[in-house]
């Protein structure tokens, strides 16, 4: 894969799921007419919707082939895999366990979105199995996970990005370098604002048995016993 930087194309992929080099990129990835042989290899674990975008953002790079999705409900994985042999032709394989991914020699970078209290487990184990690593937001679900996720991407050699554009975006940057630079003199007050409610509020429904084809407790993971609620 000498024709193709991870580093650049990890970045690109974010640049472009924030909607601002994404024609550049895939412009970029025509005019190289990129080989099979020379694409990366993805595999996308968690395929909901934040999964889902991240795996369309990839693939207009024209740079790479998914090979596989992964996903604790079926109609999920299906959909994502649909989704591929649109844009393709080539269906990926489909899993439930991402730890079977992981242990394929053929893949070289993984997307890592699913629920937040899977993602440094997922992570970790993806730097050490070798694989490069794309994860959404939030990055973890503590400060140590955090710092242990950190020491694995070190440890491995491995090239882990996470999806915080509003962090990752290089005017940000500019803006830390210009405070500190202390041109502004010293700061007395900082205000800050979440926009909590971007999707809409959800009507509350009642617990419920998880549908066919969804394996709750691998859903749940690490995470708490709690029963099955749809809006979870």
């Amino acid at each position: 894969m000498s024709s193709i930087s991870r580093r650049n194309f990890i970045g690109a992929s974010t640049t472009a799921a924030v909607g601002t080099a994404l024609t550049a990129v895939a412009a970029t990835a025509e005019e190289k007419k990129v080989s099979e042989n020379d694409k990366l290899n993805i595999a996308l674990i968690g395929c909901g919707g934040m999964g889902g975008g991240d795996l369309r953002d990839h693939l207009k790079t024209g740079e790479t082939n998914c090979v596989a999705v992964c996903d604790v409900d079926d109609s999920h994985a299906n959909e994502k895999a649909n989704q591929v042999e649109e844009h393709s032709g080539k269906r990926p394989d489909i899993y439930k366990d991402f730890r079977k991914v992981l242990d394929r020699d053929d893949i070289d970078t993984v997307i890592v979105a699913t629920p937040d209290h899977w993602h440094a487990l997922i992570a970790i184990s993806a730097c050490q199995a070798g694989k490069d690593v794309y994860c959404e937001k939030p990055l973890a679900t503590s400060i140590h996970e955090g710092r242990v996720m950190v020491d694995a991407a070190e440890k491995y050699g491995r090239i882990v990005q996470i999806g915080t554009q509003q962090r990752s975006a290089e005017h940000y940057g500019d803006a830390i370098d210009f405070v500190k630079s202390g041109k502004l003199g010293k700061i007395r007050l900082i205000k800050a604002w979440a926009y909590l409610d971007w999707k809409g509020e959800l009507p509350p429904k009642p617990d419920s048995d998880p549908p066919e084809g969804v394996d709750y407790d691998f859903w749940l993971g690490p995470a708490p016993k709690r029963p099955f609620n749809e809006n979870r």
